[in-house]
């Protein structure tokens, strides 16, 4: 039933008011029960404070304000009058009142009950049910103290955050606040600059320590300590920002009295790395293998690290207030220090090598680096002195010098250290107008020694012909292994060229003095190119190589003897130079071409085949002939490349003759140089692979004896591989050496060419039909096919025939044609061949 809630006494009584909205159900209630459980007309409550004073719960109608006040219901308590009449001081007559006590631990208080008459004696079950009636009042009571309290306490902690908020907002440190839930309701502005978040966003976030603290065991540890005794200490945690950053942080944890927690923290990440940056430049200073030493701005030594007193000798002791100076060598002077001093106050670094002092005396090389320290005006406040012992680097730098100017078999001077010292003497020579002689010496039968004896027997010939000729040069001479068996020599200090005969004469006669190899005495000779200066150049790359060329002459004239560079020969070597450029600048330009020759078969006339054959069209001279070019090209860079050009243009032709549907054999010559070069055989599987519509069994390679003196052993094997690849050999020139008919019977050969030499007089010479016929026998004992060039009129074809040969080419069939006029040319033979 709804009660009239209205407060009961007044300031004057002294009877507070303890009734709240929020509870006048629960009282109403309380007091109605009473009332009818003691046949009352009505019952309220009355609880004591902490200082005795009483407060007035509620009833169910208020008693006049005249007849109770805060002394009737001290006295009803201090006296116990309890469970019988009791009149209030106003009205001493009255005794239509009873008192009943309700307590709670601490808590004491009274229900007090109304009649319409004097109060009756209650029943033991009437006084029981009142116990419980006012137990449960003391407890309604306790509870509606407490959640007073509790308002009033978190009405005071909401005015001093929102008192507080706006000095927070503006104070250079991180603070925030959480209340017992854990959502955020304090978020000032440098959270917001380190954290990245704003204070709105988070306060609509329902558990924001999980975006600052994702690790759960992390995230368990940090909420722990907000209960805990200590949780005002700063301690180190180390939150995530926004952009994901690790941060290292401070926080302390303040808790209000309704349970809400204020955080006041530090961002120490920058300190952290500082010291961080700190205990790494210790360690590397500690642990440096290079030396270092700090000074002062007085230039006083303040620091040095283990490293510096492992390389100096001296310890931290010995030289920490010192100077610097006690480290220098004698081998700068005061020039070089001072100079160093000028670079730093321009520069603030210096970088170089040079000479110290260990504290035993010993001079050492170290690689010195100098830092100077400022502060923001510019003053110097330390020197920093980085260094290493360099000593083992210059042995070795001096070991691989040595190396890189000294032949690693004989020990004595290179084609560098050669050059240098060449350089030196014509230098020193053009001063002193002096003459000197480059002399250029290869050894003559070196080879057999090495291919008879072996190459350790050749390396103790070249070691002992290094020291002889070591024996005979002077201080002032030099000597020199360019490689292989060939030395060079240089003499200075010549008055004429008798002096330098006298020379050259012992060099021959000692070179060629019998050694002892193996248990066999040997002999080797010297063939050597003499070049002079001034006379034939003041150069020193210019004398070695007309010393070169003055060699090979002496090679030419018998071997085991000297030759003085000839201008003449000079010149001529000059102009094959020249024309060898303008050959090259033609092969560039696309003016090489191929012409090509037919071949016959003698018993039924019919073409088997062409020759390609390799012309210059020139831009002046028209078409040039191989033999006019062809020399210089061989042995020279050119040659691989050419050959590739040769046997691609013939693949591409062959393509267009198939394609016109003409078929037939095409050879092309492949040079020793090309044959033997090691990228030959698959740089022809890729042409091949190139043109798949010409069959490699119409093609037939042509190689010459000099490949069969060149490298026989080297030669079987491509030659081979080329007949897998399926092409034909042609051994083209046979019969105009000797050594092939040695091979012949190991190389995989198909057909022979005798060589046109013996064909144009074979009809005038019995020697030369001979010889044709001797070689046509061969090869039908080894199963060869022959071919003769050279054919200029029939009755040579007819003589070949007689002599059991099959095929012929030359001009008495026809003249080398371009591609184009083939087929024409094919089909006149032809209709000749009808026509007959």
């Amino acid at each position: 039933m709804s009660m009239d809630m209205r407060s009961y006494g007044s300031q004057d009584d002294g009877v507070t008011e303890g009734a709240k909205t929020e509870k006048r159900d629960d009282w109403s209630e309380l007091c109605a029960l009473a009332a009818r459980c003691a046949d009352a007309e009505r019952a309220w409550f009355v609880f004591f404070n902490a200082d005795g004073s009483p407060s007035l719960a509620v009833g169910r109608q208020w008693p006049p304000l005249s007849q109770w006040a805060a002394a009737d219901y001290l006295a009803i308590r201090q006296q116990a009058r309890f469970y019988c009449a009791v009149p209030p001081a106003a009205d001493p007559g009255a005794e239509r009142y009873m008192a009943v006590p309700a307590s709670r631990g601490s808590l004491e208080g009274l229900l007090l009950l109304e009649y319409r008459t004097r109060a009756p004696r209650l029943a033991p079950t009437q006084r029981q049910t009142l116990d419980i009636l006012t137990t449960h009042g003391a407890m309604l009571w306790r509870e509606q103290e407490q959640h007073t309290h509790q308002r009033k306490r978190e009405g005071s902690s909401r005015r001093f955050l929102s008192r507080l908020k706006g000095m927070f907002d503006h104070v250079p440190i991180p603070i925030n606040g959480f209340d017992s839930a854990g959502r955020c309701i304090l978020w000032n502005h440098e959270c917001e600059r380190i954290f990245g978040w704003s204070f709105d966003e988070l306060k609509q976030h329902a558990a924001p320590l999980h975006l600052f603290y994702p690790d759960p065991e992390q995230r368990r540890q940090v909420i722990a300590t907000f209960t805990s005794l200590n949780s005002s200490v700063f301690r180190e945690w180390r939150p995530l920002n926004r952009k994901g950053d690790v941060l290292t942080m401070l926080w302390a944890n303040i808790m209000l009295p309704n349970g809400h927690m204020l955080c006041v923290g530090q961002d120490i990440s920058a300190q952290k790395d500082i010291e961080a940056q700190q205990r790494l430049a210790t360690s590397v200073f500690e642990s440096s293998y290079e030396g270092i030493m700090v000074t002062d701005a007085d230039n006083r030594i303040t620091h040095v690290n283990p490293a510096f007193t492992r390389i100096t000798g001296y310890l931290p002791e010995d030289v920490i207030g010192g100077s610097p100076e006690l480290l220098q060598a004698q081998d700068h002077d005061d020039d070089f220090y001072a100079e160093l001093c000028r670079h730093l106050d321009a520069r603030e670094h210096w970088q170089g090598e040079l000479w110290s002092r260990r504290k035993n005396g010993e001079s050492y090389p170290l690689l010195l680096a100098v830092s100077v320290v400022c502060d923001d005006a510019d003053r110097v406040l330390h020197h920093v002195i980085i260094f290493s012992d360099i000593t083992h680097l210059k042995q070795h730098e001096a070991e691989l010098k040595h190396q890189a100017c000294h032949d690693a078999l004989t020990r004595i001077p290179n084609r560098l250290l050669f050059g240098e010292l060449l350089e030196r003497s014509i230098a020193g020579a053009r001063r002193n107008e002096g003459r000197l002689a480059v002399c250029y010496l290869d050894l003559d039968g070196f080879k057999q020694v090495n291919d008879s004896l072996g190459h350790a027997a050749g390396d103790r010939l070249l070691i002992e012909i290094s020291r002889r000729l070591g024996q005979i040069t002077r201080s002032c001479d030099a000597l020199a292994r360019l490689g292989g068996d060939e030395f060079a020599l240089l003499f200075t200090g010549l008055h004429n060229d008798l002096e330098c005969d006298e020379i050259l004469d012992r060099v021959l006669a000692v070179i060629h003095e019998p050694m002892e190899l193996d248990g066999q005495q040997v002999r080797v000779s010297a063939s050597i190119g003499v070049a002079l200066s001034p006379q034939d150049a003041d150069d020193a790359e210019l004398l070695l190589r007309y010393a070169d060329q003055a060699m090979y002459q002496a090679k030419k004239q018998g071997k085991n003897t000297y030759v003085f560079f000839d201008a003449e020969l000079h010149q001529q070597e000059y102009h094959r130079q020249q024309q060898f450029a303008l050959l090259s600048a033609a092969f560039k330009r696309n003016e090489f071409l191929l012409y090509y020759q037919p071949r016959v078969e003698l018993l039924s006339k019919c073409m088997i085949g062409v020759e390609a054959l390799l012309r210059w069209r020139h831009p002046q001279r028209g078409i040039v002939a191989p033999a006019d070019f062809l020399p210089l090209i061989i042995g020279s860079e050119l040659e691989f490349e050419v050959g590739l050009w040769v046997i691609e243009r013939v693949l591409a032709q062959m393509t267009a003759w198939v394609a016109q549907g003409l078929e037939f054999r095409v050879s092309f010559n492949v040079s020793t140089g090309q044959l033997m070069h090691a990228d030959f055989i698959d740089a022809l599987g890729r042409l091949l692979a190139r043109y798949p519509q010409v069959s490699p069994s119409l093609l037939e390679l042509e190689f010459q004896e000099a490949a069969v003196l060149a490298d026989i052993d080297g030669l079987i094997p491509v030659l081979e591989r080329c007949r897998l690849l399926g092409l034909s050999i042609l051994f083209d020139n046979f019969g105009t050496g000797y050594s092939s008919l040695a091979h012949l019977n190991r190389l995989p050969v198909d057909t022979l060419k005798i060589d046109r030499s013996f064909v144009g007089d074979l009809l005038s010479q019995g020697h030369d039909a001979g010889m044709v016929e001797s070689v046509i026998q061969l090869a039908a004992v080894l199963r060869m096919s022959v071919i003769a060039d050279g054919m200029e009129v029939s009755a040579q074809g007819e003589r070949l025939q007689q002599l059991g040969c099959q095929y012929v080419q030359g001009y008495g069939i026809s003249l080398p044609m371009p591609a184009e006029q083939i087929e024409d040319w094919l089909l006149a033979w032809n209709d000749q061949l009808l026509a007959h």
